[in-house]
């Protein structure tokens, strides 16, 4: 086998054998699945037979014991050279392992690459990362710069550095940035990969405040990890008066809890500060030049006061193929 397709599955509803009519839909057939039933009552071995008919394990869990878990356990198990995501209740187009096996073959520097993915359910928008390597790294700063369901990833890059416990809901952010720091190379291939469900059991995105204050403390664990040497004392106010929120595109200044435009450009200065620093210590880090140029795009953008992030969604829309459209039109059937 090629690669296998690893997919965590705690209490999976009906949206579960759509996924997995796409596994058996996929015009590349070198590849195998491996699930985690992560504690479901019933066992969910019966609904796979009836509807897998690709070679797959199960690996069955009689607790709940979490995505991390689930995910780590299918990584041990897998032998083929590339480990591929997917969610138990999002879609994908064919040709999603074949394009991606392709473009890993291609770039033989490339440890992990990601791609677009197309959001429904709750409107539809197109989330996209950053292509290159310098510009992925320098994303990390802000959020997770690969969208996780998408990930193609060399097996021995992910059995070397598996998932962390302790950060909820934030464990692929929390991958990167360990990746990141050890020489991993990233890379985003702009295609739409998956088509990502965001209503019902869909846990990532529940509660807008409680994701902000979430992304608190994974912002801060990001600039310690990237710029070690960075002064917190002139950094940790931007993190926790919002500041660098807005810059992220989490909200807005038009807000009701939004730091204020001054803030947020004394934190961008901090924050530029930091990487200049950063890149006098460290000049064969190329993401530097990156991050700085965003920082400064950035803070543009908060100035013009507009909800960039949400447009670009929108726009980002013209990268679906006629075929995508066709399927998420009937992707309930």
């Amino acid at each position: 086998m090629r690669a296998s397709v690893v997919i965590p599955c705690y209490r999976p509803d009906a949206n579960f054998e759509k996924m997995l009519g796409d596994l058996n839909a996929q015009t590349c057939q070198d590849f195998d699945v491996v699930l985690a039933d992560d504690g479901n009552t019933p066992p969910l071995a019966a609904r796979i037979e009836a509807t897998l008919n690709r070679p797959h394990r199960v690996i069955r869990f009689d607790q709940n014991r979490g995505i991390v878990a689930g995910l780590n356990a299918c990584v041990a198990v897998v032998s083929a050279p590339v480990v591929i995501r997917m969610d138990a209740d999002d879609r994908m187009p064919p040709d999603r392992i074949a394009r991606q096996l392709t473009f890993l073959d291609n770039h033989p520097d490339v440890d992990v690459v990601g791609a677009s993915m197309a959001v429904f359910g709750s409107g539809l928008r197109m989330w996209t990362k950053p292509a290159s390597h310098p510009d992925i790294c320098a994303s990390l700063l802000w959020a997770p710069s690969l969208n996780h369901p998408t990930v193609a990833a060399r097996t021995k890059v992910l059995q070397g550095h598996p998932y962390e416990e302790g950060h909820h809901l934030a464990e692929d952010y929390a991958l990167w940035l360990a990746l990141a720091q050890e020489g991993v190379t990233f890379a985003n291939d702009p295609f739409c990969a998956v088509y990502y469900r965001m209503e019902g059991q869909n846990t990532s995105q529940n509660g807008a405040q409680a994701k902000l204050k979430r992304y608190v403390s994974m912002h801060q664990f990001a600039i310690q990890t990237l710029l070690p040497h960075a002064d917190a004392a002139e950094l940790t106010p931007g993190l926790t008066n919002g500041a660098h929120q807005v810059l992220a595109g989490m909200c807005a200044l038009r807000d009701p809890n939004s730091p204020g435009l001054e803030k947020v450009k004394h934190h961008a200065e901090a924050l530029l500060c930091a990487l200049e620093a950063h890149g006098e210590r460290h000049p064969e880090d190329a993401w530097i030049q990156a991050a700085q140029h965003a920082t400064r795009t950035r803070l543009a953008r908060v100035e013009a006061n507009t909800r960039w992030h949400k447009l670009e969604g929108v726009l980002n829309l013209r990268l679906l193929r006629m075929s995508d459209w066709l399927t998420l039109l009937r992707r309930d059937r």
